[in-house]
């Protein structure tokens, strides 16, 4: 219980009363609880920009590692061995697996603390203005702005959307895993990659008919930075819109491809370096075994002329 507890401290003092008196702060600057959404989403999209840029890069090396990752499972049968050769390359190319993950795992506490936020802040039980009133700074400005107002467009921020948002929602998360993923030439992956595709934003989208709808409207913003960010990230150009709504196998973004290509490239050039090591390991591990055959052929013929010496020198002693 003690472990839960110290959980729970951690998450009220460093995210979810932070946050809420953010966003709290925000609205009463703007006089608007959605343009605080808004700014609220942006500022946290660039707190955790260097994780997203580091995610994406990782995510980019992992599918160019793909082939690479292929040869090792088809060169090396010992599964240690396979293994260690696995690390090496990650090593030599400057990758974790852990840091594709990296910005989708701090994204959960902060959706968690942002659920907290919306059911505090604009919620409309009647314990919540009171609780929102204690989680506040000692500043009276906060204050000065209560209640806050929770209707934005034709939302009100505290109550689940039954239609529009979640729609949004999940449009807007099937663009980005679209503009996101790379296809790839294997059969089971791009069957997975498509299952993933389609499932992912249902559930998403069914998830928001139970939030709040400020959550919903900052998920939606959200991956409207992510697909900006994707595009700018990859250096623009067209856009495959066949691909997006899945009449074409090719990438959305062509020119992300052209990037997959040039550290495909890089990656390939490791392995050839690699495998040059391996075959100049085995062919010095050949002559050596060599030279012990060679050795022991040698020591064997000696030891036969010293045996047919003793046996002509024990026949001559008899005949004497």
């Amino acid at each position: 219980m003690d472990i839960f507890g110290g959980i729970s401290d951690f998450f009220n003092v460093f995210l979810i009363t932070p946050l809420i008196n953010l966003f709290v702060l925000l609205t009463t600057l703007t006089g608007s609880a959605g343009v605080a959404v808004i700014l609220l989403t942006i500022i946290i999209r660039f707190v955790t920009l260097p994780l997203t840029l580091k995610q994406m890069r990782m995510t980019r090396m992992m599918a160019a590692m793909q082939p690479r990752q292929q040869e090792i499972n088809k060169r090396y049968k010992d599964p240690k061995r396979r293994q260690q050769e696995m690390m090496k390359l990650y090593r030599e190319s400057g990758m974790s697996p852990v840091g594709c993950f990296s910005s989708f795992l701090l994204q959960i506490p902060i959706l968690i603390a942002l659920y907290r936020t919306f059911i505090i802040a604009v919620g409309e039980a009647p314990e919540s203005l009171i609780s929102l009133s204690n989680r506040l700074y000692d500043w009276d400005y906060l204050r000065s702005g209560l209640p806050l107002p929770a209707d934005f467009l034709w939302l009100h921020l505290g109550r689940p959307d039954p239609f529009v948002l979640p729609l949004l929602v999940a449009i807007s998360t099937f663009v980005l895993q679209k503009v996101s993923t790379l296809p790839t030439t294997d059969e089971r992956q791009r069957a997975q990659a498509s299952m993933m595709n389609f499932m992912m934003p249902l559930i998403f989208g069914w998830i928001t008919l139970t939030l709040p709808s400020g959550l919903g409207l900052y998920y939606v913003l959200s991956n409207i930075i992510g697909i900006v960010l994707q595009y700018a990230y990859v250096g623009g150009g067209p856009v495959n819109y066949r691909a997006l709504i899945g009449l074409s196998q090719e990438a959305v973004l062509p020119k992300a491809m052209e990037a997959r290509e040039r550290q495909l490239n890089h990656i390939r050039g490791m392995g050839n370096s690699e495998v040059d090591d391996d075959e100049a390991l085995d062919e010095s591990q050949s002559r050596q075994k060599a030279r012990a055959g060679a050795s022991t052929s040698s020591n064997g013929q000696s030891q036969s002329a010293s045996a047919a010496r003793r046996r002509r020198r024990r026949y001559g002693r008899g005949k004497r």
